[in-house]
């Protein structure tokens, strides 16, 4: 087999699996694509093919999504991180550009903030995880919705089940309602505060957001650039929602990604 000619390897760690989707032509330089909820190594491929002269690329099925089957039930993103850490640790050999969105991202985070020497670079894309500001509208309607299916919960003894099958129907959101047995993680992960992680980050850092994401909305990028500091850079993409790599985003985030890492090498 050449090189890059592409396979497909799975690692087993602490009960769950990883697969990894491996190509390119480099064998010391390596890109790692998280994916998103939902998603899997088809993702992000139109961004990883643009990379595959250049460097080593894995595209990832993190546990629970596409054909890597799901993780223990207790699992987060501290979690799936040790996961991926174990894998690139004992199974790549070279410097690492990381690259994560979304709920990817957050797991990118979490290991760029234990500074292993084998991740050089950091690129989030659309990433959460970082509380609403106190007052925000969007803070206070999850804590009147909370607090509501906390009632109906709470009055299932009195009403039975209806209560809070109509809280999910009319409040859950898309992801909620599709997880299935990743239910218990979501939930979990959506709760998580990765503040103290991104305030760890040592390596340069690349945030690429599109200015018409809603889900992720560009003032995370503003907010985790000063929480990583100097070697942080925002990049933002006019008229690209949170699925910014879809159509000519990939496009374009490539073109962002490949300016950034060459200026990194120049540094």
């Amino acid at each position: 087999m050449a090189s890059g000619a592409p396979h497909v390897a799975r690692f087993d760690h602490n009960g769950a699996t990883l697969v990894d989707e491996i190509s390119g032509d480099a064998v010391s330089r390596h890109i790692v694509f998280l994916h998103g909820w939902g998603g899997n190594r088809e993702s992000l491929r139109g961004i990883a093919t643009l990379f595959q002269h250049t460097h080593r690329v894995h595209l990832l099925d993190l546990p629970g999504f596409g054909e890597a089957p799901p993780p223990p039930e207790s699992w987060g993103t501290v979690e799936y991180a040790d996961l991926v850490q174990q894998y690139l640790l004992e199974q790549v050999r070279g410097t690492v550009v990381l690259v994560g969105h979304s709920f990817g991202g957050r797991v990118s985070v979490r290991l760029a903030s234990r500074r292993l020497t084998q991740i050089r670079d950091l690129v989030l894309l659309g990433v959460p995880g970082l509380p609403q500001p106190a007052l925000s509208k969007v803070r206070l309607r999850r804590w009147g919705i909370r607090a509501l299916r906390k009632g109906l919960i709470a009055l299932k003894p009195l009403v039975g089940e209806g209560g809070v099958r109509w809280h999910t129907a009319r409040f859950g959101s898309k992801d909620y309602q599709a997880a299935g047995a990743l239910r218990s993680i979501l939930v979990q992960t959506v709760n998580e505060d990765l503040t103290e992680s991104a305030k760890l980050i040592a390596c340069p850092a690349l945030l690429v957001w599109g200015t018409d994401d809603t889900d992720t909305p560009p003032w995370l990028a503003a907010r985790y650039a000063s929480l990583i500091g100097a070697k942080a850079t925002v990049s933002l993409l006019p008229h690209k929602d949170h699925h910014l790599y879809t159509g000519t985003g990939a496009h374009l985030v490539g073109q962002q990604m490949r300016t950034w890492l060459k200026a990194q090498a120049n540094d």
